[in-house]
């Protein structure tokens, strides 16, 4: 059995807030015309996820100098392993960001996988493979599982993840997560890098923000750990995680209101055409076109890209098909139209 208690506070308040929040980020993304607007904010939080994340188990890379690996440099005068480290995370982010555009399901193989490209520092024997000795948290009271169960309980870790996503909020499942598997602590090394990097692919893949636990609040991230490993005590790590996810949540809108107007235009068009295909998905371009009083040559291009962003696909043979509408706010932002 996982030596992480399942969640048993009330935590519906709390997360009700951050999934409002969330859901006013995604409408104001969807604002920006193209999303290689985005890209140096999510370079910025990629640097600054890394050396967060690096920091925490003990690296002394500043955030200039991982910005300087984040671009391909060598940083002289600095331990060469902790520069590799900084390297798999980045790798390893790039390839979570992969296997999520895949919609590949979270599996024991998937997290063998990212820990293969995540610990780089690691002699090839180590990376991808459960660890073969008992393990000691230093100053820890949580006691990991021992090497003969690893296997079980990931398979247990899955299984009972996909159940409290089922029963509770994506957020604390995706908590309950992060304890659990740190509790096995089922490699040799990499276990804390690794596990972060798999929580925020998982709050991605629930369209939520990945989060950036910063060092300074390192000795609450492992007591508040602990304490749920040791104590049962699930509050303050489920408390930290959804401070961690309303400050990104915040920075991020924080940035875009900084956008103007002008990059906003296809919005409006972009919401009637999915809104339209939703009520009648076998409509043609021109009957769209005809409804929404634009051009033809306009709307294929709108819909072409509306299929490159993963927002719409089409099914079936190119003439008899339908349109399958995969932007799942669509709803909310019909709702949320007097607002915007």
């Amino acid at each position: 059995m996982l030596s992480t208690s399942f969640p048993s506070g009330d935590y519906r308040e709390e997360v009700a807030r951050v999934e409002t929040l969330a859901r006013r980020w995604r409408r104001q993304r969807r604002l920006i015309a193209s999303p290689e607007a985005l890209r140096s904010y999510e370079e910025d939080f990629l640097v600054r996820m890394a050396y967060n994340s690096n920091a925490i188990e003990g690296s002394t890379l500043t955030l200039a100098e991982t910005e300087i690996i984040y671009e391909g440099e060598f940083v002289p005068g600095k331990p060469g392993r902790e520069q590799i480290a900084a390297r798999g995370i980045f790798e390893g982010h790039d390839f979570l960001t992969r296997q999520n555009a895949d919609k590949r399901a979270l599996g024991k193989e998937l997290i063998l996988d990212t820990h293969e490209r995540c610990a780089l520092d690691l002699q090839p024997a180590a990376r991808g493979m459960y660890r073969n000795a008992p393990a000691i948290i230093r100053a820890s009271r949580t006691t990991p599982t021992s090497p003969l169960r690893i296997r079980e309980e990931m398979d247990d870790l899955i299984f009972h993840f996909n159940r409290l996503i089922k029963e509770s909020s994506p957020l604390v499942a995706c908590a309950w997560f992060h304890a659990a598997f740190e509790a096995i602590h089922p490699f040799a090394d990499g276990n804390g890098r690794t596990g972060r990097l798999l929580l925020n692919a998982q709050l991605e893949a629930f369209q939520f923000t990945p989060v950036a636990i910063k060092a300074a609040h390192a000795l609450d991230y492992k007591e508040s750990l602990e304490s749920w490993q040791a104590d049962g005590n699930d509050g303050p790590f489920i408390h930290l995680l959804l401070a961690c996810e309303t400050e990104e949540l915040e920075r991020r809108l924080d940035f875009l209101a900084q956008f103007p107007k002008s990059e906003r235009g296809r919005t409006l068009i972009d919401r009637r055409i999915l809104e339209l295909l939703q009520a009648n998905p076998s409509s043609s371009a021109r009957e769209l076109a005809d409804a929404l009083g634009i051009s033809l040559r306009h709307t294929q291009r709108i819909m072409k890209q509306l299929q490159e962003e993963n927002r719409l696909r089409h099914l079936g043979p190119r003439k008899g098909g339908h349109w399958e509408v995969v932007d799942t706010d669509t709803a909310d932002e019909h709702a949320k139209r007097a607002e915007d």
